[in-house]
């Protein structure tokens, strides 16, 4: 009769633990880069766009890409377009902050001085950035980025 009462306790908690392990959420898989390739990646961005260089430019994005501004919504080819109206003469950025939602998945959230012009007109200032990365094969591609200017 102990035996069986022994063998049946081992047996209540070995499936315990298996019923508690399968609430517990698995564990984060790590990212696959760093947060400081992220902030290289972002920061080619804007040298690209600073320099007019399209094709690198358009190298960084995925053929998906979407932006947010103030003006509306835009896609790659939009982007890509306003290269031409602007010119970025010096941008930093600041307070930056990455995340790793899941290993395929970066999201960059920092500060931007800026002086520059949109079609003629002065769109310097301060604004509060949030890029997009998602890992595909083997590269890293923004996805989404929105700019808001700072009050």
């Amino acid at each position: 009769m102990k035996g069986r009462l022994i063998v049946l306790c081992v047996a209540l908690i070995a499936a315990n633990t298996m019923c508690l392990a399968q609430l517990s959420p698995s564990l984060p898989a790590a990212p696959v880069a760093d947060a400081g390739t992220i902030i290289d990646l972002e920061d080619s961005a804007w040298q690209a766009y600073k320099n007019k260089q399209t094709r690198s430019f358009t190298k960084l994005l995925y053929k998906t890409y979407y932006a947010v501004y103030a003006g509306g919504i835009k896609t790659l080819d939009m982007e890509v377009a306003d290269i031409a109206k602007t010119e970025l003469h010096d941008y930093s950025l600041a307070d930056i902050q990455v995340v790793f939602p899941n290993a395929d998945v970066a999201i960059i959230t920092y500060k931007t001085k800026q002086g520059a012009t949109f079609d003629r007109k002065d769109v310097s200032g301060t604004y509060y950035n949030e890029s997009v990365w998602v890992k595909k094969g083997e590269k890293w591609l923004n996805t989404f980025h929105t700019a808001i200017k700072a009050k």
